[in-house]
């Protein structure tokens, strides 16, 4: 009795060893800590394409596909802040954007080829490892209601209304559209109309949809992420313009756990203005988001809470001892950490670290409507250098400006904002190697491309009023 029970107990441990051995096989031991590198590249530095992120017992998982379509990248985390690198989830060649998906503990990953724009699928055991040889054709265009050669980017999710699985894919019928697909068992499926058109898009890449409330959402990628709105999965839908800076890529997918939506894009090294140059496919990660559901439907987008957690446990790194004052009245209170300005001024912070790779944040106090404010990053001596970000009330618009042009300061990225009556806001900016994401009030945020690092210093800039800032706070990254 006592040696079959250390028998049992014994085979019980070898497989827990066997188990965990399998597990750390399939780990590269490459961890990205984001409150230290904010945008994440793989162990290899190479960059992302389209994310496929999803939530399951706890953990976020991020497949991706990579730069050269031929695997599938997967991250997860627990924390949100801490990415753990597995080995591709996927090897093979063609795999474009798709969807994984658990059902009855089996994970099923759907993809399209890229060379024939058909829908295929593999399936696992685990969510760790997915057999590319033995992956089956489901869907191909058919030619009438969907146009060959334009048949990709599918997204699967069980539809509750319906008892039915639902597939949506990017096609063309004949105008951009998003094609649906329903099925009982994820493998024999029967087509629909599309449930979306829009003649005036010109890609309606990588759709997803998910209620919330009383509305449903409907994202795509076109030249920018763009969303809609609609009373039923059906529409019809209303177009509700951009969320996300044109240099965030494919950012229309998201995860849940329930109780939220987040999603991330990769970071393009597109230039954005005049218009768009499309220079390479893939780049590191964006900034994870949390979306932000307002009143009037629209959407918002604010960091993870979690790294902001993360990131404000570090060392402050701003003295304002160091702020050294190039214009106007400043009062400066170290006892309070509140730096005062009465009408206009410029103020530099001489930052002992030359690194041009930080955070800061932020509360502002414009004293009047027609006060404007810019935060000044990787700012020169004299403030001729460097990337602004300005907030104008007077103008309900924040903006991004690269301060390296003439005095023109070239435009990278704006948007319209309702500021607060109280002309109060809070800002997140995270400016990291070649990018740049700025978040207002947990609201909106803006992206850009920063590729001048020959300075480092910060700088506040105020005109047309009074302002007061609380609470700065200051980070470096570690960059690459």
């Amino acid at each position: 009795m006592i040696t079959n029970t250390l028998i049992l107990l014994s085979v019980i441990l070898l497989c827990c060893i066997g188990s965990a051995f399998c597990e750390d096989q399939r780990r590269t031991g490459y961890v990205v800590d984001t409150s230290e590198n904010p945008f994440i590249l793989t162990s290899e530095g190479k960059g992302f394409g389209d994310p496929m992120p999803v939530y399951w017992d706890g953990v976020w998982h991020l497949y991706s596909l990579s730069t050269d379509i031929r695997t599938v990248i997967h991250f997860t985390s627990t924390d949100l802040v801490k990415w753990v690198e597995h080995k591709p989830a996927m090897v093979g060649e063609g795999i474009a954007t798709g969807t994984v998906v658990r059902h009855e503990n089996k994970y099923h990953l759907f993809y399209t080829d890229s060379s024939s724009q058909t829908i295929h699928l593999v399936t696992s055991s685990n969510p760790w490892e997915f057999d590319f040889s033995k992956n089956r054709l489901l869907l191909e265009a058919d030619g009438k209601t969907y146009q060959k050669g334009w048949f990709r980017d599918c997204y699967v999710f069980y539809n509750e209304q319906e008892k039915l699985w639902w597939m949506l894919i990017e096609g063309r019928s004949p105008e951009v559209c998003t094609g649906l697909f329903k099925s009982k068992d994820l493998l024999t499926w029967t087509q629909s109309e599309p449930m979306f058109k829009d003649k005036a898009r010109e890609f309606g890449s990588c759709p997803q949809i998910f209620k919330q409330d009383n509305l449903w959402y409907l994202a795509i990628q076109d030249l920018g992420n763009c969303y809609y709105t609609a009373n039923t999965p059906y529409g019809p839908w209303k177009d509700r313009g951009q969320y996300l800076s044109v240099i965030v890529e494919a950012a229309s997918r998201f995860a849940t756990d329930g109780k939220r939506q987040l999603t991330w894009g990769w970071l393009c090294d597109w230039a954005a203005r005049p218009k768009v140059e499309i220079l390479s496919y893939g780049g590191p990660l964006s900034i994870g988001r949390e979306i932000v559901f307002k009143k009037d439907g629209t959407l918002g987008t604010r960091p993870l809470p979690e790294l902001l957690i993360a990131i404000r446990k570090k060392k402050n790194d701003i003295n304002l001892a160091s702020a050294r004052k190039l214009s106007g009245e400043w009062n400066i209170d170290l006892a309070k950490q509140t730096l005062k300005c009465s009408s206009a001024g410029v103020l530099v912070f001489d930052l002992p670290v030359q690194n041009p790779n930080y955070y800061f944040e932020a509360e502002l106090d414009l004293g009047s409507p027609q006060t404007t404010v810019n935060i000044i990053t990787r700012s020169s001596d004299n403030t001729d250098h460097g990337y602004g970000f300005a907030l104008s009330p007077a103008e309900k618009k924040i903006t991004i400006r690269d301060f390296n042009y003439a005095a023109d300061h070239k435009i990278l990225n704006d948007k319209p904002y309702s500021f607060p009556k109280s002309n109060k806001v809070r800002l997140q900016i995270f400016i990291c190697d070649n990018y740049m994401e700025a978040f207002i009030d947990n609201q909106e945020c803006l992206s850009a491309r920063v590729v001048d690092h020959s300075s480092y210093k910060l700088a506040i800039e105020t005109t047309d009023g009074p302002v007061k800032i609380t609470k700065p706070f200051l980070h470096y990254f570690a960059g690459r």
